[in-house]
């Protein structure tokens, strides 16, 4: 299984504040079912630790993976947040997932209106747009998130939210979502406060909808 959005880096968001940390997570992973994770540091204040400080702590974490021999592999994205500024930050190298075209945008959760339009423009400069956790985008119905697709995204909502671990309306929406075959991706956004439930999301959504 892979999680294509997670906070395990230690010591450059608020993911992970240590090593340990980040490789009890990781096992934690492994117990539900996880071969491949893509870590995506946040790309937004106050989190500004720069690429060659996060690779720093990237390359740490995957020598001591290997040292342990826990069997996990690890690749590394960041988590963009959308401000007015998104346009020239795209600019720079090291933004996106595993050096490829796709990239992950994260939003306000009250105002988010213009996210089709932003997918538009993001498209246009060459780039394949990942909408991390919609189903918290509060002012989005499903009208709009059917919008955000058409535009070119892909969707990606957290296992938390499935099981409305987070808040009760996102296991709602989520199943709207699903019923629209709207998602793309199931992915974990774990931090060190948080469980993992992708093993529980996977068995939930593979009986529930027949995704494999």
């Amino acid at each position: 299984m892979i999680d294509i959005h997670a906070h395990y880096i230690p010591q450059v968001d608020d993911g992970s504040e240590c090593l340990e940390s980040s490789i009890s997570m990781l096992k934690e992973a492994i117990s539900n079912g996880v071969t491949d994770v893509i870590c995506t540091p946040h790309f937004r204040k106050p989190f500004t630790a720069p690429y060659s400080e996060i690779k720093r702590h990237y390359d740490l974490l995957n020598k001591t993976i290997k040292e342990q021999g826990l069997k996990i592999n690890l690749y590394l994205g960041r988590e963009i947040y959308c401000t007015k500024d998104l346009y020239n930050s795209l600019n720079q190298d090291n933004l996106s997932m595993c050096n490829s075209k796709y990239i992950l945008l994260e939003f306000s959760n009250e105002n988010s209106d213009d996210i089709p339009q932003i997918v538009y423009d993001v498209k246009l400069k060459g780039f394949l747009p990942i909408v991390a956790h919609i189903e918290r985008y509060c002012n989005l119905t499903i009208e709009d998130i059917i919008d955000v697709k058409n535009a070119g995204a892909l969707i990606q909502v957290n296992a938390s939210s499935i099981f409305g671990k987070d808040k009760k309306y996102f296991k709602k929406k989520i199943k709207n979502l699903f019923y629209e075959n709207l998602v793309d991706f199931v992915a974990s956004d774990i931090h060190e406060d948080r469980v993992n439930y992708m093993g529980k999301a996977y068995k939930y959504v593979l009986k529930k909808y027949g995704f494999k």
